[in-house]
């Protein structure tokens, strides 16, 4: 817990005058003073830099495999549920949509996402969507993500359809689903703190 809380100098001054993620390292040492079986954490790592934000990671890591502490954690950052989870509960609107590990959610939704930066996104969505052996479509912003079982095989017919079509490509990613694409698939929208 030592290097959760390591304020440096800021040890000998009021906790009224720490910084945002100061203070909520001391609300994490805090709730680990009697070292609970079952922990609850409600999005410990809003407002840290990636310095204390990675602290936090390890130290969750650390009371779940040295101490077999249970955790239970709510986040906005799905990179952070891929990190540190086993499990994972999507919610949409007050219900659990989804449950599983992490590598079962993402292959939930195809083997691999081709993600296409488009300027008009609902014109390149049908015609992605049209192409064999494309399995779902979602956009997003500027961007349209595409779910394909052999992503290798299908970027160049998906570049092919999409010049045919004239909708210009601005870029295109070729890679493996992530929780964001599973919460986008499921949803229909991107969580605030993966959008930013």
């Amino acid at each position: 817990m030592r290097g959760l809380i390591d304020i440096g100098d800021a040890l000998d001054q009021r906790i009224k005058t720490y910084s945002g993620g100061m203070k909520r390292r001391v609300d994490l040492a805090a709730a680990l003073i009697h070292n609970p079986e079952v922990l609850f954490l409600d999005e410990p790592t809003t407002g840290l830099d990636p310095a204390s934000r990675a602290k936090v990671w390890d130290e969750v890591k650390r009371l779940n495999d040295e101490l077999g502490m249970t955790i239970f954690l709510t986040t906005q950052y799905l990179e952070e549920a891929d990190a540190l989870a086993h499990r994972v509960g999507i919610i949409d609107r007050g219900k659990i949509i989804a449950e599983g590990t992490p590598t079962q959610l993402k292959r939930s939704i195809g083997a691999d996402v081709v993600a296409v930066r488009v300027d008009d996104v609902v014109r390149a969505s049908g015609v992605i969507a049209a192409v064999p052996g494309i399995d779902s479509v979602e956009s997003s912003g500027d961007e349209v993500l595409a779910s394909t079982t052999d992503g290798p095989a299908s970027v160049s017919p998906v570049v092919v359809a999409l010049a045919g079509a004239g909708v210009r490509v601005r870029s295109l990613t070729l890679r493996e689903p992530t929780l964001d694409d599973v919460f986008l698939t499921l949803t229909g929208q991107h969580l605030e703190g993966e959008a930013a």
